[in-house]
C-alpha cells in the first residue's frame, strides 16, 4: 500500500569489533555529519546508527501510521490531492475571514 523512499543509503556498514573500536569516530560522524552507520554482528546487519532527530521523526511516523484514524485522513488527503482538489493557503484565509464576518 505505502512504500518507504529514503534518498540516502547507509553511508557506513561495520562489524561490531569495528563499531567498539571506533564508536567516538562513528558517533561523532552520525552526529555532526549526519551519516547512518550499519552495525553488522556474523556479518549480518545488527543494528543501526541515525541522528536522533530522524529518529524522533520514524518513531512519530510509526505512531501515526499506528493510528487507523490518522490513515483514513491521510488517505482521503491524498485522495483529494490526487484529483486536484486543494486551496491555497492564501484561499482558505480569506475564506475563513469570510466565514467568520458572516457570524
Amino acid at each position: 500500500m505505502y512504500s518507504i523512499v529514503y534518498a540516502r543509503s547507509v553511508a557506513k556498514t561495520v562489524p561490531i569489533r569495528e563499531f567498539r573500536s571506533n564508536l567516538s569516530e562513528l558517533l561523532s560522524d552520525v552526529a555532526d555529519r549526519r551519516d547512518h552507520v550499519l552495525v553488522t554482528r556474523h556479518g549480518r546487519p545488527a543494528a543501526v546508527l541515525v541522528p536522533v532527530d530522524e529518529y524522533e521523526a520514524l518513531e512519530e511516523t510509526a505512531e501515526i501510521l499506528s493510528n487507523p484514524d490518522a490513515v483514513a485522513a491521510l488517505e482521503v488527503g491524498l485522495a483529494e490531492f490526487s484529483r486536484d482538489e486543494t486551496i491555497t493557503f492564501e484561499d482558505l484565509r480569506h475564506e475563513l475571514t469570510e466565514r467568520r464576518a458572516a457570524r
